[in-house]
């Protein structure tokens, strides 16, 4: 979990995923999304952030919010709902 930073700038509150060297793409890429999932189901109503997923083929990838407004409220707020989220 931290707080990364888009090609623009802005804040993008993250989780980086790494997965043992030899995990297929398919694997990560649904664990990824499942991640995605339960953001998405977590996100209040009001958040107008997008929910996205980045996978590569090396066992890595992340789940990601693309903010709205990329303010510092928002981001803490993201990051906020992904701590709980992962623990």
């Amino acid at each position: 979990m931290s707080q990364g930073e888009s090609r623009y700038g802005s804040p993008e509150p993250q989780l980086k995923s790494r997965l043992p060297k030899g995990t297929s793409h398919r694997f990560v890429s649904a664990s990824l999304h499942k991640l995605a999932a339960e953001v998405e189901l977590a996100t209040p109503e009001r958040e107008r952030w997008v929910v996205q997923v980045e996978s590569f083929y090396d066992a890595r990838g992340r789940v990601y919010l693309e903010l709205a407004d990329a303010t510092p409220a928002e981001a803490a707020r993201g990051v906020a709902l992904i701590k709980k989220l992962v623990g």
